[in-house]
């Protein structure tokens, strides 16, 4: 049984992940083995402070040990979930643990910055040690079917996401809801885009991305109207209309913690995450300048300069 720990409470993730692995209220069905989180520490929030008090007596209620600082988890954990809300909080936060070389699951975004996203990725590989970001919308049920359905469907062309991407002070344009649709968008497209542009209004923003191969992907965020999951899937053989499910997105989630902890090898592998960074960086900067397309490599050149 793997001993997890987690930081920060400011997120629902805090509840809803600890339910499913301590299998405590919710339904046998969501219910993950092979992990429990036996300690956590509440921590502080960069952008919802308010919501730790809300949280933390529902996580204790599954039998988690409180603690007052992160770096109290050393000894009690075999492993940690960083669930910080704020992508700006979790280079502080992931650092102490890659360190110790305790193995790392950052909740989403993985960083709002490519400085600090860089600084984290080089030191897990410095000190081999597993450190993986992921999307509970990446392990829908629904996107597990489609990629399963690739050998008949033949190759894919393209795709439009879509879903809400209400924008939240403190994580940037995409980077707070926007980042699940474009997690969809990767799911089946993998890494390999190019370059973005942006069309964003006050209720909606519309992504397009070019691929190295020709592939176009297009994710549609909005705040307006319904804002459900879902996908379009251009294949040579079908064009698919997909609605995603949220369903079971959160123990399908932990169920890949639970690998990849148990592994060492990240479900989701680290230069993909540092990509879909780089396409929302990149989409957020096209936006601000009026839709001009923006090259993903631009990203990272001009956090070095």
């Amino acid at each position: 049984m793997i001993r997890l720990g987690i930081v920060d409470f400011d997120s629902s993730h805090s509840v809803e992940f600890t339910q499913r692995f301590n299998h405590h209220g919710v339904d046998r069905d969501q219910w993950v083995e092979g992990a429990r989180v036996v300690a956590g520490c509440p921590g502080e929030s960069l952008m919802s402070p308010e919501r730790i008090s809300q949280f933390t007596p529902q996580v204790e209620a599954c039998g988690v040990e409180l603690v007052q600082q992160p770096e109290d988890l050393f000894e009690k954990v075999d492993a940690v979930l960083i669930l910080s809300v704020c992508g700006a909080a979790h280079r502080a936060r992931v650092l102490p643990f890659l360190q110790r070389q305790i193995p790392v699951y950052v909740d989403k975004p993985f960083a709002n910055t490519w400085s600090d996203a860089e600084v984290m990725v080089q030191t897990a590989a410095e000190l081999n040690t597993l450190l993986w970001n992921a999307s509970a919308m990446r392990f829908t049920d629904d996107i597990a079917e489609l990629r399963n359905r690739k050998p008949q469907l033949g190759p894919l062309f393209g795709c439009t996401s879509f879903g809400p991407a209400w924008h939240v002070e403190g994580n940037p344009g995409l980077l707070h809801y926007g980042i699940h649709v474009v997690e969809q968008l990767y799911a089946l497209l993998g890494p390999g885009c190019q370059r973005v542009s942006t069309m964003s209004t006050a209720t909606c923003d519309v992504v397009t991305g070019i691929w190295h191969d020709g592939r176009i992907g297009t994710v549609r965020g909005q705040r307006q109207g319904s804002t459900v999951y879902g996908l379009t899937v251009f294949t040579e053989r079908a064009t698919i209309p997909q609605w995603t499910s949220t369903r079971n997105a959160y123990r399908n989630l932990c169920r890949k913690i639970v690998e990849g902890f148990t592994t060492g090898v990240a479900p989701v592998p680290p230069a993909e995450t540092l990509e879909v960074l780089q396409f929302i960086l990149a989409a957020n900067e096209s936006a601000r300048c009026g839709g001009i397309p923006v090259e993903l490599s631009a990203v990272t050149s001009s956090a070095s300069t």
